[in-house]
């Protein structure tokens, strides 16, 4: 069951402590959303165990209703639920260019923000799927990198999501004559690589 759990005092700390204390639980074992109401301090919480078991009941439902039978590995890293998916049919499960994956991974985000109200990140893998993919991405990005340097130019890459364009920022962070910017609005956003003096 995912139940929200309510708490309000006159402080953050001494919300906090009551909400610990009373659920028995760490600091790192749960969500929060916090707001003032009414001159109290007020701390909504979700454990993040009750997180795991729903995301692996909701998804052990929908993958079963369209015929696959499917295992699941959840772990937690930083407030992101990372699920790593095995099953009897993982190209059903990962579709075309991973877009099955990707709506499974939009499905259970807006099931989880529509029950508890919480901007829950949530990521799915299937077969390492994603983490291969991400791998080539790397590849390119610094294949890029390098023809930016050999050049001494800059180049403006495709619109790409905020994960890849934090990936892109990563990578040329670790070189030393090379500058990244992001321009533009989502969903046109994109990622001007330039090589630079120093």
């Amino acid at each position: 069951m995912l139940e929200v759990f309510k708490f309000e005092d006159e402080t953050e700390e001494k919300c906090r402590l009551k909400c610990l204390d009373e659920l028995d639980v760490y600091n790192n074992e749960i969500l929060t959303r916090e707001y003032e109401e009414n001159d109290k301090f007020v701390m909504e919480v979700v454990k993040k165990e009750d997180v795991k078991i729903f995301i692996k009941n909701y998804l052990t439902e929908v993958t079963k209703s369209i015929g696959i039978d499917t295992k699941f590995e959840i772990n937690e890293d930083e407030d992101i639920f990372n699920v790593k998916m095995f099953s009897n049919n993982n190209p059903l499960l990962i579709g075309k260019d991973g877009r099955t994956l990707t709506s499974l991974q939009n499905l259970i985000r807006q099931t989880l923000s529509s029950k508890i109200k919480f901007n829950v990140k949530v990521n799915l893998d299937a077969s390492n799927y994603k983490a291969k993919k991400e791998k080539f991405f790397e590849k390119d990005i610094k294949n890029i990198i390098n023809e930016v340097i050999q050049t001494k130019s800059q180049t403006k890459l495709d619109p790409m999501n905020s994960y890849k364009r934090r990936i892109v920022h990563s990578i040329a962070s670790e070189y030393y004559n090379i500058e990244t910017e992001s321009f533009g609005e989502e969903p046109e956003r994109y990622v001007v690589i330039r090589y630079v003096e120093k």
